[in-house]
């Protein structure tokens, strides 16, 4: 079953005020632990569980940059991001 995370973290898309709410999703049935998003993440997000799978440990800290996302070699984690308060995907 996956982990989630839910962040609500300052949009980076420049204007001030808006925020991100990001949902991190870690399938721990795909990931490998080959450690890559957590090297990868700006915020350093992620930690390891006792099995070495990564868990999105500091979700608020999340910037829905997407990194993790793009460069996992298993699929094994989805950023779900939406700007806060108004219902729409970013």
């Amino acid at each position: 079953m996956p982990e989630e995370a839910t962040a609500s973290a300052p949009d980076t898309t420049g204007r001030p005020g808006r925020k991100v709410k990001a949902t991190v999703l870690v399938d721990a049935g795909l990931c490998k632990a080959c450690g890559i998003c957590i090297s990868l993440c700006p915020e350093h997000v992620f930690d390891r569980d006792a099995a070495g799978v990564a868990v999105a440990a500091r979700q608020g800290d999340c910037t829905a940059c997407r990194l993790c996302e793009w460069h996992c070699p298993d699929f094994a984690i989805e950023v779900h991001a939406e700007r806060a308060g108004a219902g729409e995907d970013v």
